[in-house]
């Protein structure tokens, strides 16, 4: 018999069991916009879970955006990689990608760099020249999309604990959209 589970990377198919009142609750913070931690030791199925719920309440009217900043290393790293994967998991092809970083971005210079496969091997980054104007377009970026789209949008972020690496990270914490 083969081990059904698998360990050392998320997952919210078969192989995510037993955590139906999770699920559940974590559906009901989605859909009526609770602010939601989730605190365990690592390894115990945190992202599965927010995966998995974001497949449960997927629907034309909800996106769910994840964003791991695991890799960040300051505020710009957050602030691009937020942009970037707002942007992407808002849209559905590049065209959308780069009309919406023209329409809620418009302080930011994108770059948009295309691969062999032009329709789906791109990347999309920004100019983060002004500070201040960036901080304010991303935080607010999901809430314009949303208004623009008329859905509503949950952005999950993993690997939070990684805001505390960050210059003046308590400052950091306490920015919000004005």
């Amino acid at each position: 018999m083969e081990n059904p589970f698998i360990f050392g990377t998320a997952t919210y198919d078969e192989c995510f069991t037993d955590r139906e009142k999770e699920v559940e609750r974590l559906s009901l913070n989605f859909r009526n916009g609770i602010n939601t931690i989730i605190i365990s030791p690592r390894r115990w199925g945190k992202t599965s879970l927010v995966m998995k719920t974001a497949t449960v309440v997927k629907h034309k009217a909800l996106a769910v955006v994840n964003v791991d900043i695991f890799s960040c290393r300051s505020e710009i790293d957050f602030y691009h990689l937020l942009a970037v994967e707002i942007i992407k998991q808002t849209s559905t092809k590049w065209e959308e990608w780069a009309s919406n970083t023209k329409q809620f971005l418009s302080a930011l210079m994108p770059r948009i760099t295309f691969g062999a496969d032009s329709l789906n091997d791109f990347t999309i980054s920004f100019d983060f020249s002004n500070k201040r104007t960036t901080e304010e377009e991303v935080l607010s970026l999901p809430e314009k999309i949303a208004i623009a789209k008329k859905i509503k949008i949950v952005v999950c972020i993993d690997e939070f604990q990684q805001i505390a690496e960050f210059n003046d990270s308590v400052t950091f914490q306490k920015k919000q959209n004005h």
